[in-house]
């Protein structure tokens, strides 16, 4: 599968994930430095990395052969050793010598095969390859790569930093489109530079209105929605394509709506459209379900039409949102102290439910004119108007809501944070997030970032969308990715430069052993 220094790279590298509300773990300690213990014909010259890695007058390089992955942007290298060793590779770009892209492969071996990820489209390389423990007398083998452009409709992004406050990440994850009503969609990962380093075309049918997140620790995209039943959530790995596709009995005739993501327990939850009825009438909510994707097992099975005979939502049809009155868009299944709980986002309703993630009751409901106490950051009462006025991409963190909102009655959209005390019935609003000019009704995406960071997917369906990175702190504007006119998003998300592509100049950890290499890569 994956090369044993890219898997410990990735695993000391995951708290760059926005999942779980952006709270980065510390990195692993792990020695990537192997050690000899005195093979036999070995000697103390230098080039050496540690004192323990001796040099092997027997050892060279027999052939380093670059060969194209899925994408131009993925290579893999066939390193052929004289005799067993581990081994290094690098790529510099011919026109940045900063843009250093650098793998290992620790194991003990003749054969080798080393994967470099995330390189820069239409860009010449000058690489080499030499073994790091034991090492070799002579330079190392020098080669060239070369990688091709991206789709012509895979613009680059227009990134603006702040001097000061930095970019928080690298690698900016999106659904893309050119047209947001019926054009093909892309699934895309661009680099803190703006161009695209890995894209995967979704199939026909399906809209930008997908959840698309990336799992370093696995080397994979989960993605679902679109409002097709070809939305049916999927997983694709960088490295070998699509993987796994849901396929329950009737998927053919089942709308997969806005979101599909793995729990994090490896589950895979997925919003779909389900009939609701009342005497002779139908109209469509909404369903979640939970599945174990190994067993294809269905842990969680929900359907609205519950909170429809329980009178908690109120019949649909004919309403502001025809036949879909209520527009499930989002969903979560987070485990909490007192049990599993599942989250949705009613946009049209205006409403923010809790379902119990066990026997489906409802936990909490909150909107308008149901009982609620609305507080400001003091703890001052405000009127109900200030709650979400439609609302997309949540997240719900110890606690915590964190909503964009999309404020279909007022001027502007905005970003804000709030406090949910069911047992209090009080929502207070302890963040709150604008910008002049940024008023969307109807799409947009909000994720936490390390750091005390938000990134908002000031997403639009006519102008230029724009991914926002804002400090909460000061409300500054850390940075902020434009997409050329003609392109459109639905959500985005943002990952530590050493969460997902072989940069050394993205992820300080990788440059770090890049340097100790580096002598050894010298050709």
């Amino acid at each position: 599968m994956y090369p044993l220094l890219v898997l410990i790279y990735l695993a000391a590298c995951q708290g760059g994930s926005t999942e779980i509300g952006g709270k980065p773990t510390a990195p692993d300690d792990t020695d990537l430095t192997p050690s000899d213990t005195g093979t036999p014909g070995l000697t103390t010259d230098p080039p050496t990395v540690s004192g323990d890695c001796l040099v092997d007058p027997a050892l060279s390089v027999v052939s380093a052969t670059p060969v194209a992955g899925l994408l131009p942007t993925l290579v893999e290298v066939t390193v052929e050793l004289s005799v067993p060793a581990s081994v290094a590779v690098q790529c510099t770009s011919d026109l940045d010598l900063a843009e250093v892209f650098f793998a290992e492969d620790l194991t003990v071996s003749a054969s080798h095969a080393v994967r470099l990820s995330g390189l820069l489209p239409g860009t010449s390389y000058s690489c080499s390859a030499a073994p790091t423990c034991p090492t070799q007398a002579g330079p190392a083998t020098a080669f060239a790569y070369a990688t091709a452009n991206p789709p012509g409709v895979l613009e680059r992004l227009t990134i603006e930093i702040d001097p000061v406050l930095g970019m928080g990440g690298a690698w900016t994850l999106a659904p893309f489109t050119t047209s947001p009503f019926g054009g093909d969609t892309w699934l895309v990962a661009w680099g803190p530079d703006g161009s695209a380093r890995w894209w995967w075309p979704a199939p026909d049918g399906v809209g930008m209105w997908v959840e698309l997140l990336w799992y370093p620790s696995e080397g994979e995209f989960v993605w679902g929605g679109g409002m097709d039943p070809q939305g049916r959530v999927r997983i694709v790995n960088l490295w070998e394509g699509e993987t796994y596709a849901f396929a329950p009995v009737g998927w053919q005739d089942t709308e997969f709506h806005h979101d599909g993501k793995r729990l994090a327990d490896g589950r895979l939850m997925t919003l779909e459209i389900r009939e609701n009825t009342r005497g002779n009438d139908s109209w469509d909510g909404f369903g979640l379900r939970v599945h174990d994707p190994a067993t294809g097992t269905v842990d969680f099975d929900y359907n609205s039409q519950r909170l429809v005979d329980d009178g908690v939502l109120p019949p649909g049809g004919g309403g502001f949102g025809g036949d879909d009155p209520w527009h499930a868009n989002w969903t979560d299944f987070v485990e909490t102290p007192t049990g599993p709980e599942a989250y949705v986002s009613l946009c049209f309703e205006r409403q923010i439910l809790a379902i119990d993630g066990d026997n489906g009751d409802l936990l909490w409901q909150l909107g308008r004119n149901l009982g609620w106490t609305i507080l400001d950051a003091a703890g001052l009462p405000m009127s109900e108007d200030a709650l979400p006025q439609c609302q997309h991409g949540l997240e719900v963190v110890n606690g915590t809501v964190l909503v964009y909102d999309n404020g279909q009655d007022r001027p502007r959209s905005s970003a804000s944070e709030w406090v949910v005390d069911p047992l209090a019935r009080t929502a207070q609003q302890i963040w709150y997030w604008s910008e002049p000019g940024w008023q969307e009704d109807y799409i947009g995406d909000i994720d936490w970032l390390p750091n005390d960071r938000v990134l908002i997917t000031e997403a639009t369906q006519m102008g230029e969308s724009q991914i926002v990175e804002v400090d909460r702190a000061t409300g500054l504007v850390a940075s902020r990715a434009t997409m050329a006119d003609g392109g459109y998003t639905y959500r985005a998300e943002r990952y530590d430069g050493c969460a997902m592509f072989t940069s050394a100049k993205a992820c300080p950890t990788l440059a770090a052993r890049h340097a100790e290499v580096a002598p050894l890569l010298a050709p």
